[in-house]
């Protein structure tokens, strides 16, 4: 009797992220909410690019909330329902939807800017009516984003040889060029 007492309750605990968008039972992140909450979520997070709201303002957004209720009270229940576990990794999994959703935004807006900025490059450098001196400096521009005038070159020679080798190797060279 005392043994079953004195057992110790084991846990399978696992780091595998193979789908981050499922829960411990298989289900989908945030189907174990009801609406309101999901709601909560939501407004806490922020929708469509706004910015989130308070927990206060989401609790009385998504809860019917009594006009009489004190102000202590609305917070503790907001409060306590931002507690929960699942409400939680619900909240979290929606920020950081949103932060790669910014992420990629800024890189569409930053890919547009630099594609207008090489339209106006080309149309000053096409333009005869601006001077030379600024034709040739947009030319230059263009040239250089394209990698035209790089002048790194980076030779690799993985071979093992001993400096004789190398110089041996060199005179033959330049003897085949000398002799052409």
């Amino acid at each position: 009797m005392s043994d079953k007492k004195n057992k110790t309750k084991l846990t399978l605990v696992s780091n595998n992220d193979k789908d981050k968008n499922k829960t411990k039972n298989n289900k989908v992140m945030g189907s174990d909410l009801t609406e309101k909450m999901r709601g909560f979520c939501h407004d806490v997070v922020g929708r469509n690019g706004e910015k989130g709201m308070s927990l206060i303002d989401a609790y009385r957004n998504n809860y019917n909330v009594s006009k009489d209720i004190k102000p202590n009270t609305l917070r503790m229940l907001a409060s306590r329902l931002r507690s929960k576990d699942n409400i939680g990794i619900f909240i979290e999994h929606l920020f950081q939807q949103k932060q790669r959703l910014h992420r990629m935004n800024e890189v569409k807006l930053s890919e547009s800017k630099i594609e207008t900025i090489l339209k106006k490059i080309e149309q000053m450098a096409d333009d005869t009516n601006i001077t030379d001196h600024v034709r040739l400096k947009a030319l230059e521009m263009l040239g250089k984003n394209l990698g035209i005038f790089e002048t790194n070159i980076n030779i690799q020679d993985k071979r093992d040889r001993t400096s004789t080798e190398i110089e041996s190797e060199l005179l033959t060279k330049l003897n085949t060029i000398i002799n052409k």
